[in-house]
């Protein structure tokens, strides 16, 4: 009679470390994120000077999307592609936010305004 090997018997493999260079890239993108909504929640209360730091966000969102792609292409031993995909959509939220922070501080028109009478 033999005993067949429940999943609890097999062995393990080991969990892969990720990249350092992508999981920093992802923080980067987070606080970025975090940052803007700070800053645009301080303009929505008032505090229009808020729109001024702008510069943070798009600073850390611009070196964690670098930081990500030199990770992804330095990466050896296979591909990992969720961690890489959800750093790159993070510090594009950053990238976005600091921008449109910046078109509010510097008064640019982003949207189409009809000519008033």
């Amino acid at each position: 009679m033999t005993v067949e090997p429940t999943p609890s018997d097999l062995p393990l493999a080991p969990p892969q470390k990720g990249s350092p260079l992508i999981d920093l890239g992802g923080m980067l993108g987070v606080a970025a994120a975090c940052i803007g909504l700070g800053i645009f929640l301080l303009g929505c209360f008032g505090f229009e000077r808020a729109f001024a730091l702008y510069w943070i966000p798009l600073a850390f969102a611009g070196l964690g999307l670098v930081l990500t792609v030199v990770g992804g292409v330095l990466r050896h031993g296979g591909v990992e592609l969720t961690p890489i995909l959800a750093a790159i959509f993070v510090n594009l939220f950053g990238l976005v936010g600091g921008l449109l922070e910046c078109a509010l501080w510097h008064g640019w028109d982003i949207f189409y305004r009809p000519p008033t009478p």
